[in-house]
């Protein structure tokens, strides 16, 4: 799904929440992860793609040390490729994150932006899982029932069934656009559902504690 800089499951959701900052004229976007965040670093490298500037809050429990200058981030992992995008980088503690919550965190970057450097900025949450975020699995459950059906009609695999279908879940995102695809695609989804062969999911967490 891309070079080291787009890697990962990332992209597919950053396609639809780019093009609506787009839509909206925006000028930069802002978004949230943990001090080595994979999705902050592609929002980085995709949104410098387009022409948006990247804002990134990081998560840290160095936040305290960096805000009183008696420590730093440093350049180790994705922060070197978030500082080789030029992204404007905040940090927050584990506790504010909790206590506050993510979206609150970039609505306040977002506010500031907007009032201090008269910016429009456009928010992506955690993860880049929301509705408009979501839209990119959905769309990658259309690519691969397209997929299967070429490959029935190749006669490469005819007698093909999915059974399950097994993906990483973090911030739910992808889990919600692939539910929602795979239960359109089977149509299995509404008072009208007709199709009970839907593929039973699996969803393996691997979000950390904040």
């Amino acid at each position: 799904t891309g070079g080291v800089e787009l890697g990962g499951n990332k992209l597919r959701k950053l396609e639809f929440l780019l093009a609506a900052a787009l839509e909206t004229g925006c000028d930069s976007v802002v978004t949230i992860g943990g001090e080595q965040s994979n999705h902050c670093r592609a929002t980085a490298a995709a949104a410098r793609m387009v022409g948006l500037s990247p804002n990134l809050i990081l998560r840290t429990r160095r936040a305290d040390k960096i805000h009183e200058k008696t420590d730093e981030l440093g350049f180790e992992g994705n922060i070197l490729f978030d500082r080789m995008m030029g992204s404007t980088i905040y940090t927050c503690t584990p506790g504010e994150y909790g206590r506050v919550g993510s979206n609150k965190l970039v609505q306040h970057v977002c506010d500031y932006i907007a009032t201090k450097a008269g910016g429009k900025p456009y928010a992506i949450p955690v993860g880049g899982s929301n509705g408009v975020g979501s839209w990119g699995y959905i769309n990658a459950v259309d690519e691969l029932m397209n997929q299967m059906e070429s490959m029935k009609q190749d006669n490469t695999s005819s007698d093909f069934n999915l059974d399950h279908v097994v993906f990483a879940t973090g911030s739910g995102g992808t889990a919600a656009g692939i539910s929602l695809g795979l239960s359109m695609a089977y149509g299995s989804l509404g008072p009208s559902a007709t199709d009970t062969s839907c593929p039973k999911l699996h969803a393996v967490g691997v979000c950390d504690n904040p």
